[in-house]
């Protein structure tokens, strides 16, 4: 085979995985294409890295707002954590401590993608439930009917709400890492005392404490108690 017909190959090899590692890729559209750019001249190499790094970051991290946030909470932990290393406030947010809150972070986002996930489900439809309610009163039925079609309704809200509420807390909570991770950079800099640091500190703790705890009391993706049926 000659060097041109090894050049052809390679640069088919170099297409084929260039259009491999856009598809995969996780990125806004220009930055895949970046990548799939670099991946014709450089593919032996560009392409493993790239295809594994795309199902890394797509594939272990809940998408949408909570997602978001805890890849925020990711980021300002381990940028504040890089901050104080070696300074008298890493006692403050240690390694471990930063892979707890990680953790648990990562806990209530996944019971917020498995709440979303299924009240997208038609048998989970807020409006053909209270539509479902409103059917039935019309026709005068009641008894055992009319109440079955409230409490569905009742439970599908119920299951709206702790969607909600875990967005909330996991939005907050971003915010709050991220205003530690600031204060930890500007006391590092600044000379700043570590009490000023203790508070937020504690408050971030505390956010943890009750994401972790209403996980538990709750059994994971569960509801405020047994929803009958």
């Amino acid at each position: 085979m000659s060097l041109r017909d090894l050049s052809v190959l390679y640069l088919i090899a170099g297409l084929a995985c260039a259009v491999a590692v856009y598809r995969a890729s996780p990125e806004g559209r220009r930055r895949a294409a970046l990548s799939a750019a670099l991946c014709v001249p450089l593919w032996p190499i560009w392409a493993p890295v790239a295809l594994t790094a795309g199902r890394g970051e797509g594939g272990g991290r809940p998408s949408g707002a909570a997602g978001d946030a805890a890849a925020r909470v990711q980021g300002a932990l381990r940028e504040g954590v890089s901050a104080c290393a070696g300074t008298s406030f890493e006692a403050l947010l240690s390694r471990e401590a930063a892979s707890r809150i990680e953790a648990e972070v990562a806990r209530a986002a996944a019971r917020h993608a498995e709440l979303d996930a299924l009240l997208r489900q038609s048998g989970f439809d807020e409006g053909a439930a209270a539509a479902r309610v409103a059917e039935i009163e019309r026709g005068g039925a009641g008894g055992r009917s009319l109440a079955t079609a409230h409490l569905h309704l009742e439970n599908i809200r119920r299951l709206r709400a702790m969607r909600d509420r875990d967005a909330r807390a996991l939005e907050e909570l971003a915010d709050l890492v991220q205003a530690l991770r600031t204060q930890l950079v500007l006391a590092r800099f600044a000379g700043s005392s570590v009490e000023g640091v203790g508070g937020i500190v504690s408050e971030v703790w505390a956010r943890v404490e009750g994401l972790g705890a209403a996980i538990d009391a709750h059994g994971g993706a569960g509801t405020e108690g047994p929803i009958a049926t």
